[in-house]
């Protein structure tokens, strides 16, 4: 891996910081590894590849997402949102940016949208809403979809997913 100098603000070191605390990892680890996923996501024109996480593949070339190999329905916002999330699976995103991106320059402070849809999502996706493994929320900041492991054995990756026509 090229070597690379990341410069963080205060409040992205600060949860970083947590993050890493919360999963037993060092924030140098947790940084290397969002910036491997990062480069080789750059470089495989990642955008388009399909996604596996867990029990979740997405596919963005054929719009379709599936949970246990089962066809999951979302609107066109729904699937952008996931998609983005997904791309960028483990690393907390703030509720301005996932709204910018998602659904325009022009939003950042419309979080009812990103509750609404994060909800329906977790409806769509989890096993219990409630309780969710894949979508979570980093508190006061955004939204991450999960990565490494979701229920402790089963190893999450992110890379080609096979069978999803």
């Amino acid at each position: 891996m090229p070597n690379i100098t990341v410069a963080l603000s205060t409040s992205l070191d600060e949860v970083l910081r947590q993050t890493a605390a919360s999963r037993g990892r060092s924030k140098e680890d947790l940084v290397n590894t969002a910036v491997s996923q990062y480069l080789a996501w750059r470089d495989c024109d990642g955008s388009n590849s399909a996604i596996r996480i867990g029990n979740i593949e997405l596919d963005p070339t054929r719009r379709l997402v599936r949970k246990n190999c089962v066809l999951v329905r979302l609107t066109p916002t729904e699937f952008d949102l996931l998609h983005y999330l997904m791309v960028h699976a483990g690393l907390p995103m703030t509720h301005s940016r996932l709204l910018r991106t998602v659904w325009g320059v022009e939003y950042g402070d419309e979080r009812g949208y990103l509750r609404t849809y994060v909800r329906q999502l977790r409806k769509k996706l989890e096993d219990d809403a409630a309780e969710p493994k894949y979508l979570l929320t980093d508190s006061h900041y955004g939204y991450r979809f999960a990565d490494v492991t979701v229920d402790g054995k089963e190893k999450a990756f992110s890379g080609p997913a096979s069978s999803l026509a």
